[in-house]
C-alpha cells in the first residue's frame, strides 16, 4: 500500500491507493497502471489527460468527477458513488480496442454516456437512474440487476445485451436496436406497453 499523495504527471504502477481525499482537486497527466484506490473521495475531482489501465475501484465516491481528456481501459467500480459523471468527456477515440469498463453495485445515477461506443460494458446490480444513453453502442453489455428507472435510450444499440432482472426499463423498441437482447418476460412487459400495446391474462 502506498501513502504518497496523487500529483500530476505521476506513473505509478501496481499501487495501492487507500484513503485518498482529493474532493475537488485537479490533477494533470498521470498515469495509473493495474493500481487499486480503496475508499477515496475523488468527489468534483478533475483528472485532465489522465490514463486509468487495468485499474480497480472500491467503495469510491466519485460523484461529479470530470475525466477531461482522460483514457479508462478495462477499469472496474465495486461499490462505488459516481452520481452525475459526464463519460463523454474521456478520450476514447485515441484508445484502440479498449477494453469495457465494469461497474457491480454501484450508484450511477444521472450520469451521461450518449453517443459511446462501449460495447462489452458490464454494469451489474446499480443504481443507474436518469441515465443518458442515447445515440450510444453497447451491444453484447451486461445490464442484470440494475435499475433504470428514468434512464434514456433512443437510437441505442443493445443487439445481444442482457437485461435480466433488470427494473423500470422502459425502452421503445421502434426507436433501439435490441435483435438478440435478453429480458426476464415481466421485464419484456414494459417494452409492449412502450408501444402502447394494452395486455390482458
Amino acid at each position: 500500500m502506498t501513502l504518497e499523495p496523487i500529483t500530476d504527471n505521476m506513473d505509478v504502477f501496481a499501487e495501492k491507493f487507500e484513503g485518498i481525499d482529493l474532493h475537488g482537486k485537479k490533477i494533470t497527466k498521470a498515469e495509473f497502471d493495474d493500481c487499486t484506490f480503496v475508499s477515496c473521495d475523488f468527489s468534483e475531482t478533475f483528472f485532465s489527460s489522465c490514463k486509468f489501465t487495468e485499474c480497480r475501484f472500491e467503495n469510491c465516491n466519485l460523484s461529479l468527477m470530470k475525466l477531461t481528456s482522460s483514457k479508462m481501459s478495462d477499469v472496474e467500480f465495486s461499490s462505488c458513488k459516481m452520481i452525475g459523471i459526464d463519460w463523454t468527456m474521456a478520450d476514447w477515440k485515441s484508445l484502440l480496442n479498449a477494453d469495457p469498463l465494469r461497474f457491480a453495485e454501484c450508484i450511477l445515477n444521472d450520469s451521461n454516456f450518449f453517443g459511446l461506443n462501449l460495447e462489452g460494458l458490464i454494469m451489474r446490480e446499480c443504481r443507474a437512474k436518469e441515465v443518458d444513453f442515447r445515440n450510444g453502442t453497447f451491444q453484447k453489455s451486461d445490464f442484470s440487476g440494475s435499475d433504470f428507472k428514468g434512464a434514456l435510450f433512443g437510437n441505442t444499440h443493445l443487439e445481444g445485451a442482457n437485461f435480466t432482472d433488470t427494473s423500470n426499463t422502459m425502452i421503445d423498441v421502434r426507436s433501439n436496436h435490441l435483435k438478440g437482447a435478453i429480458f426476464n418476460r415481466y421485464e419484456a412487459l414494459f417494452l409492449l406497453e412502450s408501444m402502447g400495446i394494452v395486455l390482458v391474462d
